[in-house]
């Protein structure tokens, strides 16, 4: 698989999973469940966490591994905040912060610190450019995201990008679930509260696969002793199957959210449930986005950070061919200056932008060393 499929899709996933949850945002997984049973198919468009992940990836684009605060910071003031005529439709608490901070004439580390929403998932929405932009070096993605976070976050909110870029790096390695989670793991203080909570929402899934694994044995053990009552039990009804995937949304609610706090769109919640769907789903775009939106609370972000992580293991192809039609160019309802781009052309930049920077590295080294770093190469880009 190359690594343009692998952009192609992270940024499909991201859009998909974020379209995908916008309807269920704020809604209890019970209220998903009673009017959608199970919320599998794409209503309308995605919101401002696909309209920023272009945006971040406009940045890159242009400054690649030398982006700094500074030129985030000054991207903002030429090209968002002359545009914004009107309230931000859609966009969270601490971009509506970045602006007013900005307009005030302050510069970051203080634009992400002074409207005290810093611990907002606004920098984990839109991480997934900085993962795809560094495939197989968490480190240098989770580093370059906390260039662009100290515009908005602060705290745990810089945190949660680090972890979604730092997944989405190893994800573009092609590696299993388990080990993306570990590099998203790797780019977090451990006792953080955003590592914490992802620890816990494992915890509990390997509790659930525990218990999986007693009951299929415990079926194979009846079929042994009673070949006709393991007819019956081995015949699983969608009822039975229903009531343990609730019981397990409950069970990573009670982990890691935060339920008596009024808003939903915080950071080591939404990260850590949408690291806990991509490996309930096994790594897979659909299975891993339906699960991620059904958990609602800030369901599109949690959907949108499922579906890139998973999309750039799967490649575009492991996009459902529904959703990816059902993806078009982006409004600009919250960011006016990326109205009418495409998530797929985006990729396509992001692709070509490291692809040449590679090259330009590969072309610079001494011809005695060929063979370092021969996973970062420009072949098949």
């Amino acid at each position: 698989m190359t690594y343009r499929d692998r952009a192609r899709g992270c940024l499909l996933g991201l859009a998909a999973g974020d379209a995908l949850g916008a309807p269920a945002e704020n809604l209890t997984p019970s209220e998903i469940r009673r009017r959608w049973g199970r919320l599998t198919e794409i209503e309308r468009g995605g919101t401002d966490d696909t309209e920023y992940a272009i945006f971040a990836a406009s940045l890159l684009v242009r400054h690649g591994h030398g982006l700094t605060s500074a030129d985030v910071a000054a991207a903002y003031r030429a090209e968002i905040l002359p545009r914004i005529t009107g309230p931000m439709r859609g966009a969270g608490f601490s971009e509506l912060g970045t602006v007013e901070a900005l307009r005030r004439g302050l510069e970051p580390p203080m634009t992400g610190l002074v409207h005290q929403h810093g611990w907002s998932d606004g920098l984990a929405m839109r991480a997934a450019p900085y993962g795809i932009f560094c495939p197989g070096d968490p480190a240098e993605a989770a580093r370059l995201v906390e260039e662009d976070g100290r515009v908005s976050q602060s705290g745990e909110g810089i945190l949660g990008g680090r972890a979604v870029a730092g997944a989405v790096a190893a994800a573009m390695a092609g590696l299993p679930p388990r080990e993306v989670v570990a590099a998203a793991l790797s780019v977090v203080p451990p006792d953080s509260w955003t590592a914490r909570a992802i620890e816990r929402a494992v915890a509990v899934l390997d509790r659930v696969t525990d218990r999986e694994t007693d009951r299929v044995t415990d079926r194979e053990t009846d079929r042994e002793t009673d070949r006709d009552r393991s007819a019956g039990s081995a015949d699983e009804s969608d009822s039975d199957a229903d009531s343990r995937e609730a019981a397990l949304v409950e069970a990573l609610h009670e982990a890691v959210v935060v339920r008596h706090y009024p808003w939903t769109d915080v950071a080591p919640e939404a990260v850590a449930l949408a690291l806990a769907a991509y490996l309930a789903g096994g790594g897979e775009v659909e299975a891993s986005v339906t699960f991620a939106v059904g958990l609602g609370r800030d369901a599109d972000t949690i959907g949108a950070i499922a579906g890139a992580i998973a999309g750039a293991g799967q490649g575009e192809a492991g996009v459902p061919q529904r959703w990816a039609a059902r993806v078009g160019p982006v409004a600009g309802t919250c960011l006016p200056v990326v109205a009418g781009r495409h998530v797929l052309t985006v990729a396509d930049e992001l692709a070509d932008e490291l692809a040449g920077e590679l090259a330009g590295h590969l072309s610079a080294r001494p011809a005695a060393r060929p063979a370092d770093h021969p996973d970062r190469t420009a072949k098949g880009l």
